[in-house]
């Protein structure tokens, strides 16, 4: 049976933000065991068949916390259009990962734009809890890019 690796989720979530530019209602991909369909309309994330990491059958007795949505405070969004680095270079480390704490005015990663490197820093001192852009992938203004605890 196959399961899910982070590969798998990065790249959902980079088809993801294809659908929502192009107005492509949905997709369907198949690797190994499993299906996963998406789609545009808000509706959720179908995983065929059942695997190790499908939605419990009876969601009444699913005991997981719902996790909140982090206030837009805590949240970094892109202040350009270009392409999100989360290092300087491939051969070195990225400037942040999850769960380390920064400072306010650390770098946290550089956007491209115009063959122009640009710092984006932390705007506050905190904890990183989630890097949603991935390495080299383009972003819009107002994207979010990582978020903050």
């Amino acid at each position: 049976m196959s399961k899910i690796d982070k590969t798998d989720l990065e790249n959902i979530t980079l088809i993801k933000k294809e659908l929502k530019l192009k107005n492509v209602t949905s997709v369907k991909i198949k690797k190994g065991d499993y299906e996963i369909e998406l789609s545009s309309q808000n509706q959720p994330l179908s995983l065929n068949p059942a695997t190790s990491v499908a939605s419990p059958k009876n969601p009444s007795t699913n005991t997981e916390k719902i996790e909140k949505s982090p206030s837009s405070e805590n949240i970094v969004k892109s202040p350009m259009v270009g392409v999100a680095y989360l290092s300087v270079d491939p051969s070195t480390p990225p400037y942040v990962k999850v769960g380390q704490h920064v400072k306010q005015g650390e770098t946290l990663l550089l956007i491209e734009a115009m063959k122009t490197f640009n710092e984006v820093k932390a705007p506050k001192s905190g904890i990183v809890k989630k890097i949603i852009v991935l390495n080299s992938q383009p972003v819009e203004f107002g994207d979010d890019l990582l978020i903050f605890e």
